[in-house]
């Protein structure tokens, strides 16, 4: 990786059509790119937001992220778990990230708001702290999974096993309780 890009903003590239630069991009805004099935990959990411950008299938081994921003943004299939864990600090809003996987990944303290997380897989991921704010978890998968102090008050259509992930000081709303029991096979009215 070869020099550094400060304060830069992109608007409208399309990385499918032209190559895309594995380096390390500080304070960096990103708008309306095409990022799908881009390697991404072995790039730094400091303190950069990406706005309505499409991360379909991208790929990102090795990529350091720290201190970025997600808005508005589609990340379908987009693969974390091989991301360099090291500072990585994330906030996505309004984002889909349907079928994700942050399988285990080290991201506590992470942002969820109002994003799709179905079918998205956070098996063996550290996401204790975590806030999922507003956000549709359906089939989401949970297992062996920190959940520590993660915040559920708002989100929707989880299921979650508490035998087989750490739980502590996680809060969940008394509407979608019924996410912690459905593996048990209890019923409420």
């Amino acid at each position: 990786m070869k020099g550094i890009v400060l304060d830069e903003q992109y608007n409208g590239e399309d990385f499918t059509k032209h190559p895309f630069k594995a380096t390390e991009y500080d304070n960096c805004t990103f708008i309306d790119c095409n990022f799908a099935t881009v390697h991404v990959s072995n790039s730094v990411f400091m303190e950069c937001s990406f706005e309505n950008c499409n991360f379909t299938n991208a790929k990102f081994g090795g990529t350091t992220l720290n201190d970025v921003t997600f808005n508005t943004c589609k990340l379908l299939g987009a693969d974390f778990s091989v991301l360099n864990d090291f500072m990585l600090k994330l906030l996505f809003e309004n984002c889909s990230l349907d079928l994700a996987n942050f399988s285990g990944l080290k991201c506590p303290n992470t942002l969820f708001e109002e994003c799709s997380l179905v079918e998205t897989d956070f098996t063996d991921a550290d996401i204790s702290n975590t806030v999922f704010k507003d956000c549709n978890l359906t089939n989401a998968i949970f297992s062996n999974t920190n959940l520590e102090k993660a915040d559920f008050r708002t989100a929707m259509h989880y299921t979650i096993d508490p035998t087989k992930n750490r739980m502590k000081g996680a809060q969940f709303s008394r509407t979608e309780v019924h996410g912690l029991l459905n593996n048990f096979g209890i019923k409420l009215d």
